[in-house]
């Protein structure tokens, strides 16, 4: 989960986007960690979609620009941003991450069918 490691700081070069991110996940009862540490999952999982999807090299993906990662973590399926990922972490924390967002795409598919 480097990306999302690397894309908030990105983002905090303009440093009321970090104020206004913060103010918005405590305004929803959302403990700022958990919901930045979310969001870092979020920007993986998209970025990992995207190289499943195109079958991108190690080296391809160093390329793949922002804006295709940001599209796909709009425009995709919550349960289309979980293929091809594996079943443990490293980090156990980014393991938790992802089972609560797999937990959740469960939930979401069950409700929409």
């Amino acid at each position: 989960m480097y990306l999302g490691r690397v894309l908030l700081p990105l983002l905090d070069q303009e440093p009321w986007r970090r104020d206004r991110r913060r103010e918005r996940l405590h305004s929803r009862g959302i403990d700022v960690a958990v919901g930045e540490r979310l969001m870092k999952a979020f920007a993986s999982l998209a970025a990992h979609a995207v190289a499943v999807d195109a079958s991108l090299s190690a080296s391809e993906f160093e390329t793949l620009p922002l804006s295709v990662v940001a599209d796909a973590a709009t425009g995709k399926q919550d349960f289309e941003l979980l293929a091809g990922l594996p079943d443990t972490f490293a980090d156990d924390r980014d393991d938790v991450a992802v089972k609560v967002f797999r937990l959740y795409a469960g939930t979401d598919l069950c409700s929409s069918g």
